[in-house]
């Protein structure tokens, strides 16, 4: 007669322990690929957006308030995902969250340019969305004036980063900015700091692209 000896506790704790470790990495590896796959749709989003705002410009360049512009690109399909468009504190200032929750805005006056305007959540993963859109502004660097990045930390004076767009004969251009740039960038201005905001010109007169680069 056969008699089965039944699994050793060590054994048993030996098991429960591969699986639990096999477990961990599943879903390390599960939370990655959905972060990449957010990070992926929020830069489908935002090119569209900005590429329908920046090829439709003389369709919506005579509107005359913030409001009447975003309901005009919202009228030719820019947004891809719900918007809900708000006031900012007590002003009349109309501002927006992108797929991401971070704040996002038009600045924009009737016969002139436009600035697209990014405030960065603190999340854990908001130099990768910096990354993103720096990545998103350099593959429209033919059609943008000039974009800069913005840093605030309480008890430091604020700082600014300047790439020029399609006008550029400098060597801060945004066409070429590489990967390496973009990180270094992002990193100087968004890390650890209170306020991380992010700007992109188009349509403005040669002499105010001067002016904002001090020229």
């Amino acid at each position: 007669m056969n008699k089965e000896n039944g699994r050793s506790m060590v054994e048993m704790l030996g098991v429960l322990a591969i699986v639990g470790v096999l477990s961990a990495g599943a879903l390390a590896g599960y939370l990655k690929a959905m972060t990449q796959h957010k990070l992926n749709k929020h830069t489908q989003e935002i090119s569209y957006l900005l590429a329908t705002a920046i090829y439709n410009q003389d369709k919506i360049i005579d509107t005359n308030s913030q409001e009447e512009y975003i309901s005009a690109l919202d009228a030719l399909g820019a947004f891809t995902w719900t918007t809900n468009l708000q006031n900012q504190g007590e002003s009349t200032y109309k501002i927006m969250t992108d797929s991401l929750q971070n704040t996002i805005s038009f600045e924009h006056s009737a016969g002139s340019g436009t600035a697209f305007v990014v405030i960065l959540n603190k999340s854990d993963f908001r130099m990768k969305v910096c990354y993103n859109y720096i990545n998103i502004f350099k593959n429209l660097s033919n059609e943008l004036d000039v974009i800069y990045v913005t840093r605030s930390k309480t008890g430091q004076a604020k700082e600014r980063n300047t790439y020029i767009g399609k006008t550029c004969t400098s060597e801060k251009c945004l066409e070429t900015i590489t990967n390496t740039d973009i990180s270094e960038l992002c990193g100087q201005v968004c890390d650890d700091a209170d306020r991380c905001v992010l700007y992109a010109l188009w349509g403005y007169p040669a002499s105010t692209v001067a002016g904002l680069l001090g020229q």
